[in-house]
């Protein structure tokens, strides 16, 4: 993907490097966690694509000369350094929303030079993130990528005449401010149709009548009957096996129906599990038959009817089963446990906190509204044609969600340096030329990166430097590292206590990955951002 990189002839390019200032921010440590100048600071979970999540803020402590260094300031680009490949390097621009604001070191921030356009910036590196060269330059293991800052340093860099920048700048914006649009747009409908397959029902079903949410034994005599009264009476609502036992992967296993295997009002046929025969026999009583309701009773209160295929299969402690009697018809019956008020009613009546579940007395009390063979039919039929019109309705706008998506990427890539960014700038003649400005930059960065060597390494570490002193990472070093921590420590935190050098982070990660895969080493992701590491007992 990098190798593949191109850009308008007329341009020169300079590395990443040359362009700005690319640092890591201050590493989040027990004594920065809880020290006297605590202020706030963004981490990767604030950086979105395009937008900084300003809501809520972590703190942690920064001294005097630290606040120098990771104050932001209106146009600085803050790029995700860590994070999943397809993520990693998803960037957006500070334009100074908050007075006072730093960063942690899993973002990366990159203050361009005056000849680099803030905006223009940003739209190069989400170019970058969209079309895969930061995922591809990216390294790290399974789940622990990491972009590393000298290999985005040493990118290279497009720096058109400055106006070009401006006019692309601005094109992107108004671009991107109509994908934003139509996006938003989009996705606010989503919700709304998803929830009108439920208000549909409720007004096919029951027209002027409503269920009174607290309604249990108290029935309109010829309106209602309580779900244990719809049922087959040999087959009362119940749910399957406890114990499924160890999957049995050839043909003599006997399929199983878990709650998440019911999506959509459909079984998801291709994933399911299968048991012994043996603990299916034990079950007998939970067999499947064609045309038997499922109602997941754990979390998700889904609904499907089993199909012909299915007939002998078993559910689980989370799924019930009802078998609708003679005078019930099975979609009316699953229509009805789908609807707004039936689901309503039901999850009112879940019980729990980490995992809400129904008891199976409570499905048994859910109230049917009771209709003529030949009416619940004639409601199936109408229901049926609307569900699957509004089913159409959300894959068009999924389908809309997508392409707003693809349409965004190509653009994104085109405007930065692509076929758009070639017209816009054949229509500019400036007087400084784009050779002019990479010349500055790196005549700038030449001189900037003599001055901060001499500034800013210190004594005992070029003492060590001259004399050939370097300890390379190895699997006995981390774990000795990991071991010495004496808890659990980030990848970051071990990587700083080797006191290794940017030249070591692709070994570091391939060795840490050697180790986890080997069980030497645990690796903890307690959500979507953190990630801890632990010497395996």
């Amino acid at each position: 993907m990098i190798d593949n990189l191109s850009f308008p002839r007329d341009w020169s390019t300079c590395l990443v490097s040359d362009a700005g200032e690319a640092i890591v921010g201050q590493q989040r440590t027990p004594a920065a966690a809880s020290g006297p100048d605590i202020r706030p600071y963004l981490r990767v979970a604030n950086v979105f694509d395009d937008r900084l999540d300003l809501e809520e803020l972590a703190t942690m402590s920064f001294a005097p000369e630290a606040r120098l260094r990771y104050r932001l300031q209106a146009g600085d680009v803050l790029l995700c350094e860590g994070q999943s490949r397809e993520l990693v390097g998803r960037c957006a621009l500070f334009n100074g929303e908050v007075e006072e604001l730093y960063f942690q070191n899993h973002v990366i921030r990159f203050r361009p030079h005056e000849e680099v356009h803030p905006d223009f910036a940003l739209l190069v590196f989400r170019a970058y993130q969209h079309s895969g060269v930061f995922s591809a330059l990216a390294r790290g293991t399974t789940n622990i990528v990491n972009l590393g800052l000298k290999r985005f340093r040493n990118l290279p860099f497009p720096v058109p005449p400055l106006e070009v920048q401006r006019e692309i700048a601005e094109r992107a914006r108004e671009v991107q401010d109509l994908v934003d649009l139509t996006t938003d747009a989009l996705q606010k409908a989503v919700p709304i149709i998803s929830d009108l397959p439920r208000k549909v029902r409720d007004r096919i079903i029951l027209g002027d009548r409503r269920l009174d949410p607290d309604a249990t034994t108290e029935l309109v005599e010829g309106e209602w009957r309580k779900a244990s009264e719809v049922v087959d009476a040999r087959a009362p609502i119940v749910y399957g096996i406890l114990q499924p036992g160890p999957d049995i992967t050839d043909e003599d296993g006997v399929p199983y129906i878990r709650g998440q295997d019911l999506r959509d009002g459909e079984i998801l046929e291709d994933q399911l599990r299968r048991t012994s025969p043996e603990i299916a026999q034990k079950y007998e009583r939970s067999a499947l038959r064609p045309g038997d309701v499922l109602l997941g009773i754990i979390r998700h209160t889904r609904v499907a009817i089993v199909p012909q295929e299915l007939d002998g299969a078993q559910i689980t402690q989370g799924t019930a089963r009802l078998r609708p009697a003679a005078a019930i018809d099975s979609s009316f019956l699953a229509h009805w446990l789908a609807s707004g008020a039936a689901q309503a009613w039901l999850r009112g009546r879940m019980r729990g906190i980490n995992m809400p579940g129904l008891n199976l007395a409570d499905v048994r009390q859910l109230p049917v509204p009771i209709f003529s063979v030949e009416k619940q039919r004639e409601l199936v039929t109408l229901l049926d044609d609307a569900i699957s019109e509004l089913d159409l309705l959300r894959e068009k706008v999924q389908r809309g969600l997508e392409r707003a998506a693809a349409i965004e990427r190509a653009l994104t890539s085109s405007l930065a340096y692509g076929t758009l960014a070639e017209e816009i700038s054949r229509e500019h003649t400036g007087t400084r030329t784009s050779a002019d400005l990479v010349s500055s930059l790196q005549a700038k960065e030449g001189k900037g990166s003599q001055e901060s060597r001499k500034k800013t390494v210190p004594a005992k570490k070029r003492a060590s430097a001259r004399a050939g002193v370097k300890v390379p990472p190895s699997r006995d070093r981390l774990i000795d590292a990991l071991r010495a921590a004496g808890a659990m420590a980030t990848p970051e935190e071990l990587y700083a206590s080797l006191a290794l050098t940017e030249e070591d982070i692709d070994e570091f990660y391939f060795l840490l990955r050697d180790l986890e895969k080997n069980g030497l080493v645990q690796v903890h992701r307690p959500d979507d951002t953190a990630v801890f590491l632990e010497v395996s007992s």
